[in-house]
């Protein structure tokens, strides 16, 4: 008869499903709170009315551009899983 595998606390369950390292995590914690934020338009001063992109000011002398990115919110998550998991 063979043995069931036993998973015991977060480290064996982040292994268990492919998260074992930090750049795993800090893929997946970037990707789902980008997600996050594209399906709740957080900012949403960075999305027109029609849900598209606005130009970043930088980038752009466009009249309706936005100083602030929605990327950089999963940016700054990932970077943090990265470091502190």
């Amino acid at each position: 008869m063979q043995t069931q595998e036993v998973i015991e606390g977060w480290r064996g369950v982040m292994v268990s499903v492919g998260l074992a390292s930090p750049v795993a995590r800090a893929t997946c914690a970037g990707v789902l709170t980008g997600l996050g934020c594209y399906c709740c338009k957080y900012p949403s001063n960075s999305f027109r009315s029609d849900g598209s992109m606005r130009p970043h000011a930088s980038l752009s002398v466009a009249q309706d551009a936005t100083a602030s990115h929605f990327i950089l919110t999963p940016c700054m998550v990932a970077a943090a899983v990265f470091l502190f998991t």
